[in-house]
């Protein structure tokens, strides 16, 4: 059973409290409503670098670095990460630390500084990651999200190197009042502790006050698009994407089992009937990806030039075999499954006040248990429903070491 405390103040900001029995430590993140969805094309990467500048620790002087240094030598941690719909601060620390936490949190939200040395500092920074990410599989997903989104869903985190190489000190001092809100703040505390941190909140929390949002709310469009990014190799990596469910919407769950039961791993359908049975690419896999706003459903092949069109054919084939019958029992019992495990796994560890964050910002409150029930209550016929979101006609793909004359030739000829 989970007992949370959650509220909100007056100002805006919403908290939630969620005791770990037999937890040692407290995880404190705070989760800002505020990423690329918020972005427009001539700043995109604005949100991770400001990132960079306010939360990395190297950067905090005055007050705020003589806190941090005094949690440090406690053993408190810190860590920042910036995505699609929100940016993270997270600390970990002993319970008896926490109010010092606390207080610590509310000075980096309510006073954010931008100095010109820190921009300077982590722009060389970012600018490096970006040109190291190049060609990493992680920059490559960003191309998968741009193939299928429009603006600003369709934007990299990280952001292209020339707009993040001219982005200056006023903007991004702006850009950090603007994130920094009460009304954009989430506090999730997990682990050893009890709703008693719920006054710690009011004390440091409670008078802060900025002006009303308007921020402007870009629709998510979809706008499948064929990249093709040539090579001489004759080796290939073929990335597929659908739209499909956001992370509130009921059919979310079902969609995971699905994706997982294509291509999830060594035992799924993609990899079993490409790799093993017609061994047709040297890698396969599938899976989704869920915001609040929207998800996709994702297909990867890596595979020789010249294998190409028969797996693509393959593959089709095998996604209208599942539209067309529901899996077995017991293929589905075992997926699911696997999703209720992992559902509690997570509220034993520190992931779980990300699990409770991303649904806090959408004003839900999640249960482990009620996430592996909700699993656990997927049918076949759901299974199979899910798979309608796999529809040609609404398909972006991504071809490394094809042009996009070649991707238009394969859905000419297949699809």
């Amino acid at each position: 059973m989970e007992l949370y405390t959650t509220g909100y103040l007056d100002n805006g900001l919403g908290f939630l409290i969620a005791p770990r029995p037999g937890a040692h430590l407290i995880h404190l993140a705070a989760y800002l409503d505020h990423g690329v969805k918020d972005e427009r094309q001539q700043e995109n990467g604005i949100s991770h670098l400001l990132e960079h500048v306010l939360f990395n620790p190297n950067n905090l002087t005055g007050a705020q670095g003589k806190q941090w240094e005094a949690l440090a030598k406690s053993g408190a941690r810190m860590e920042a990460w910036t995505g699609k719909e929100h940016t993270r601060l997270g600390l970990s620390c002993l319970p008896r630390d926490l109010p010092k936490v606390m207080a610590f949190t509310a000075d980096l939200l309510r006073n954010p500084k931008v100095t010109k040395q820190a921009l300077e500092h982590e722009r060389k920074i970012v600018l490096d990651e970006i040109h190291r990410k190049r060609n990493r599989p992680e920059f490559l997903w960003t191309l998968v999200e741009e193939a299928l989104y429009a603006p600003p869903y369709g934007m990299s985190i990280l952001g292209p190197p020339e707009v993040v190489a001219q982005l200056n000190l006023k903007q991004m001092r702006q850009r950090a009042l603007d994130a920094c809100t009460p009304e954009r703040t989430r506090l999730v505390i997990a682990g050893k502790v009890d709703s008693g941190a719920v006054r710690l909140i009011e004390d440091h929390f409670e008078d802060w006050y900025a002006p009303p949002l308007h921020a402007e709310h870009h629709p998510v469009e979809i706008v499948p698009q064929l990249i093709g990014v040539p090579s001489r190799s004759e080796r290939v990596t073929l990335y597929l994407s659908c739209p499909g469910p956001a992370l509130g919407d009921t059919d979310r769950p079902a969609t995971e089992v699905f994706a997982s039961l294509l291509g999830g791993g060594l035992r799924s359908r993609m990899f079993q009937r490409l790799r093993e049975e017609r061994q047709l690419a040297y890698a396969a896999q599938g899976g989704s990806s869920h915001w609040r706003r929207s998800g996709y459903l994702f297909m990867a092949m890596d595979l020789s030039r010249e294998r190409v069109p028969e797996a693509f054919r393959c593959l089709m084939d095998l996604i209208r075999e599942v539209q067309a019958d529901p899996p077995g029992e017991a293929e589905t019992d075992e997926t699911r499954e696997s999703f209720a495990l992992r559902a509690l796994h997570e509220s034993e560890g520190p992931g779980l006040a990300t699990k409770l964050a991303q649904h806090w910002l959408n004003d839900e409150v999640y249960f482990p248990t009620r996430a592996a029930r909700l699993y656990r209550q997927v049918s076949a016929a759901d299974v199979q429903a899910a798979a309608g979101y796999l529809n040609p006609q609404q398909m972006a793909m991504v071809g490394i070491g094809m042009s996009d004359e070649e991707l238009a030739h394969l859905l000419e000829v297949v699809v």
